[in-house]
C-alpha cells in the first residue's frame, strides 16, 4: 500500500470511527429512555406535513449553501484547493455529514488562506471563514442535547451557518472580480 492510500484509508477510518462515536451519543437518550426534550419531540407537535415542510425547507437552504461552498472551491486555483469542488455535497451524506462537514469547512479555509498568497483580489481578507464554520459545525452537534440547550445550539448553528454563507459569498464575488468572469461564465462543476 502506497503512502497516499494510507493517508486515505487511516482519514477514512478517522471519519467512520467519529461518525460511530456521534452515532452512539445521538441514539443514547433514545436507548435510555429518557428522550425528553430532543429534537424529534419538539417537531411532532406540528405534525407530518410541517414537519415534511420544514425538513424540505431545510434540505433544501443547504443545497444552495452547498453552491456557495463548491463555487468558490471552483474559483480557487486547483493547486491551492484542499479539496474537490463537488466534495462539499458530502453535507447530505447523513449521518457522516455531521463529522465531514468539519473537514468541508477546514478544506475550504486553507483553500482560501492558500490562494490569498498568489491572489491580490484576497488580499484584504483576513478571516477565511474557520471561526464560524467550525462554529456552526460544533453547534450542530450540541443540538442534539435535550431540552434548552440543544435547542439553544440549533439556533446558535443557524446564525453562524448564514453568517458563514454571507461571508463565503462575498469571498466568491472578490474572487470572480479578480478573474474578470460573469456569473454566468462560472461552471463550479469542476
Amino acid at each position: 500500500m502506497t503512502t497516499p492510500q494510507r493517508n486515505l484509508a487511516a482519514s477514512f477510518l478517522i471519519r467512520l470511527v467519529l461518525t460511530l462515536l456521534l452515532l452512539a451519543w445521538a441514539v443514547q437518550p433514545f436507548t435510555s429512555g429518557s428522550s425528553q426534550g430532543n429534537i424529534l419531540e419538539d417537531v411532532s407537535g406540528i405534525g407530518i406535513p410541517g414537519t415534511m415542510l420544514i425538513v424540505g425547507l431545510f434540505f433544501g437552504m443547504v443545497a444552495f449553501y452547498c453552491r456557495t461552498l463548491q463555487k468558490c472551491l471552483a474559483l480557487i486555483k486547483p493547486e491551492n484547493r484542499k479539496a474537490k469542488p463537488h466534495s462539499v455535497w458530502y453535507m447530505f451524506a447523513i449521518p457522516f455529514n455531521f463529522v465531514e462537514d468539519f473537514f468541508i469547512v477546514i478544506d475550504l479555509a486553507n483553500s482560501l488562506e492558500e490562494e490569498k498568497k498568489t491572489n491580490v483580489g484576497l488580499r484584504d481578507i483576513t478571516d477565511y471563514g474557520m471561526v464560524s464554520g467550525i462554529g456552526w459545525c460544533i453547534a450542530q452537534l450540541l443540538s442534539f442535547v435535550p431540552g434548552l440547550v440543544g435547542q439553544l445550539a440549533g439556533a446558535v448553528g443557524m446564525l453562524l451557518v448564514f453568517h458563514h454563507w454571507i461571508h463565503i459569498s462575498r469571498i466568491n464575488r472578490l474572487l470572480l472580480q479578480n478573474q474578470g468572469l460573469n456569473r454566468s461564465q462560472l461552471t463550479p462543476m469542476s
